[in-house]
């Protein structure tokens, strides 16, 4: 079906946009279709990813269990704001404004202001790739990394889901996890715990988690890339709670030539210096 919904128009007045600069300025509270059209339109910007980031009107409507003629109204809505545009082919992609809002979360991010000097610091010294990731509900994501090895690869970047349950950049998280919130993960993700390697069941789980906290920091080898080896360590907040992990990674080429115990002990100061940083700005609030 060949529909051109055509140039985004104004902002209709019943929307309760107060002002045209107003809905320039991207207020979300000025949509009130209902809440049920609200989280319609939110699941629809999560359909896109990196496997398919175009979709076609037919195709959204389809997966949401909606009607087209709601779909091109929910895709209309959203292309007023730049959250979705149209393409040639009558397909849709994530919007400009997208990118506006990645960069903002990038460029305030708590954890990674507190750890980007440290992160350079520790590159600089140990000549070894360092890559940040926080906690997203039962996730963790890339927030950056400085590269100290080019031919290096780390398996992920900035934005990229971070396997949970393999490699120690996940695991020092888990470890460090009130066991309610571990808890709920294992019930969510039997399967992939499973295949991880990492218990049948719940206590041979928790078991396991345990021990990946037992020293500040945790190694593992190949379990994300094959030719790498990786040493991580926790990144609380002030409450205790795991905000993220540090990672320093090495290709097996190189680790005749690195001191472990150095890499360590630069980690481990590293950690303090970034936790106590998170703690002064708490304080300063």
């Amino acid at each position: 079906m060949n529909c051109n919904i055509g140039p985004a128009p104004a902002p209709p007045p019943e929307w309760g946009c107060a002002s045209q600069a107003a809905c320039r300025l991207g207020r979300l509270d000025i949509i009130r279709p209902g809440m049920a059209t609200q989280s319609r339109m939110l699941k629809l910007m999560i359909l896109f990813s990196e496997t398919e980031s175009a979709l076609s009107a037919e195709q959204i409507a389809e997966r949401l269990g909606a009607t087209l003629s709601t779909t091109y109204r929910d895709l209309q809505k959203l292309r007023q704001y730049g959250f979705i545009e149209q393409v040639l082919d009558d397909r849709f992609v994530l919007g400009g404004r997208i990118s506006m809002l990645d960069r903002i979360a990038r460029t305030t991010n708590v954890l990674l202001a507190a750890a980007g000097e440290e992160m350079a610091r520790l590159s600089t010294e140990t000549g070894l790739t360092v890559t940040l990731t926080r906690l997203y509900g039962n996730a963790i994501l890339g927030l950056g990394h400085v590269d100290g090895d080019s031919r290096l690869s780390i398996g992920y970047e900035r934005g990229q889901v971070v396997p949970l349950f393999r490699g120690c950049t996940g695991k020092v998280i888990l470890a460090a996890l009130p066991w309610r919130n571990l808890r709920k993960i294992f019930d969510g993700s039997k399967e992939e715990i499973r295949a991880a390697g990492l218990g049948e069941d719940w206590q041979q789980f928790r078991a396991n988690v345990r021990g990946f906290g037992a020293n500040p920091v945790l190694w593992t080898e190949g379990e994300v890339m094959p030719d790498n080896i990786a040493v991580a360590t926790v990144l609380l907040a002030p409450s205790g709670m795991p905000l993220g992990s540090m990672t320093i990674i090495l290709r097996r080429a190189v680790e005749g030539v690195v001191d472990r115990g150095e890499i360590e002990r630069t980690l481990i100061r590293s950690r303090q210096t970034i936790e106590s940083g998170l703690a002064a700005r708490q304080s300063a609030q």
